[in-house]
Order: structure tokens, then C-alpha cells, then sequence
């Protein structure tokens, strides 16, 4: 496991950052979507909260490996990570709800995962380059 570098804890808390995930199902097709409820829970746990998209959240059960983007203008990481558990009661789910509510949304389960890398993605000649 690795930590998240604070430049890229600081962009995945920015409220108009786009935050994506791409997943890969059993027989190899991937799967992306952008999701609002993507964030960190620590500096070296990412998590994303299930609401709708049940394909990428059967996809990381099964495959267990994803990817996560994190964007804003030229800012750009993207973050490798292995789903540790999923929580399917608790305050960790309670507190996402009281979030989600605002929205008229619920979230069924959180899913969390253990960060192994993170790679600077901006438009600029670092892009490619592992940073954690």
C-alpha cells in the first residue's frame, strides 16, 4: 500500500474535480463512469459509495482490481487500487447517506479500497510518471 500524495488528496476533495473509476468485468471488457461519490477516506484508501451504477460495483467485486481519475483542468492522477471491503451497514455508510440525502439519493453499500499507486496524468511532461 502507498499513500496518496497531498496535491492529489487535495484535488479528489474539490467539489467540481471529475472523478471517474474503470473497472473490468470477468471475461476482460472494461467499464467507466464518473461517479460524485468517489473520494478518500484516508491517505491510503480510496472509496466510492454505491448508488446506481451496479455494473462497476459487480465489476470490482469480481475483479477486485481498479483505476480511479481524478481531473480538474490540467490537473489530471490517476490512482491504482485493490477493493479491500465492502460496508454494508454502519457510520461509515450513515454518514455518506446523510450526505447523499441533500441529493434525495441512498447508498447501498461503500465500497473501500487500498491504494498501490498513484501516477501524475496532467497535460504537461511529468504525464505517465508513477509519484507514489
Amino acid at each position: 500500500m502507498v499513500s496518496i500524495p497531498k496535491e492529489v488528496l487535495d484535488l479528489l476533495a474539490e467539489g467540481d474535480a471529475v472523478k471517474s473509476i474503470a473497472t473490468v468485468d470477468k471475461s476482460g471488457q472494461p467499464h467507466a463512469i464518473t461517479a460524485g461519490s468517489i473520494g478518500a477516506l484516508d491517505d491510503k484508501t480510496m472509496m466510492i459509495s454505491q448508488v446506481l451504477a451496479h455494473r462497476t460495483y459487480e465489476n470490482a467485486e469480481e475483479n477486485k482490481k481498479v483505476a480511479f481519475l481524478v481531473t480538474k483542468g490540467l490537473k489530471s492522477y490517476s490512482i491504482d487500487a485493490v477493493l479491500r471491503e465492502t460496508v454494508s451497514s454502519g457510520p461509515l455508510l450513515d454518514g455518506v447517506n446523510q450526505k447523499l440525502a441533500a441529493m434525495h439519493l441512498v447508498a447501498q453499500k461503500v465500497l473501500l479500497f487500498d491504494v498501490i499507486a498513484v501516477y501524475q496524468q496532467g497535460a504537461n511532461h511529468d504525464a505517465g510518471k508513477k509519484i507514489a
